[in-house]
């Protein structure tokens, strides 16, 4: 059992954890949204299960039904299991549904791998990556300019686990202190650190950008790195 930090006035999440919580992340996410939980709530709509994702059909189904007014809660619940198994066309046609949400609804892709997931939804989507078993302790990022390159001293020596687990607990740091948008780019900084396709130190170099000089507009460069 684990309690789930998420903010669910974002209108789409995405969900990454071992596929053994994730009827637990359900349920949690339910009560959250709904007030309650229960597989037959009319209210809560899931496509595909726990094996296999949905196909296109039950997908273009979903965006149907939740344009429905609620029928018993105050707002309606999409669940999107295996969101990172979507077909292309599947994927594809989730595309302006988790763009743009109607106003009454939560849209959650549930996932095991970030990595693999879309990234034109990705893009679209809050990102959470939930280790249930495996606490995550909170750690403050870098502040000062001394602070930032007292780190970037130490961690250009350090090994790419080393920095995925770092940054982990930074997004861990921001989300308990309320700052959502910075923990939601300090988790796509972590993904990308795990895919160890860059160098260690363009790696520091990036998350030194992105976090440092966040006055720049370089949301960009942070999307090109995630697609590539």
């Amino acid at each position: 059992m684990f309690n789930l930090a998420v903010d669910v006035n974002t209108h789409c999440l995405a969900i990454a954890s071992p596929l053994k919580n994730h009827s637990e992340i359900i349920e949690q996410i339910s009560q959250k949204v709904l007030g309650t939980y229960r597989p037959s709530h009319p209210d809560l709509l899931i496509i595909g299960t726990i094996e296999k994702a949905p196909a296109i059909d039950l997908c273009r189904d979903l965006i149907e039904r939740i344009t429905l007014k609620p029928m018993e809660a105050n707002r309606r619940l999409a669940v999107i299991m295996n969101a990172d198994k979507l077909n292309v066309q599947a994927a594809n046609s989730l595309l302006k549904l988790s763009e743009e949400p109607p106003s009454h609804a939560v849209i959650l892709f549930l996932m095991e791998d970030a990595g693999l997931f879309l990234p034109t939804l990705r893009s679209r989507s809050r990102l959470i990556t939930v280790k249930a078993g495996e606490p995550v302790f909170p750690k403050a990022y870098p502040k000062s300019a001394q602070d930032w390159i007292q780190w970037l001293s130490s961690a250009r020596k350090s090994e790419q686990e080393a920095l995925t687990s770092e940054l982990e607990q930074w997004s861990e740091y921001a989300l308990k202190s309320g700052d959502v948008n910075t923990s939601e780019r300090i988790e796509r900084l972590r993904i990308i650190s795990s895919r160890k396709n860059l160098s260690t130190a363009m790696l520091c170099d990036i998350i030194l950008l992105t976090l440092r000089d966040r006055e720049m507009k370089n949301e960009h460069i942070l999307d090109d790195i995630w697609q590539a």
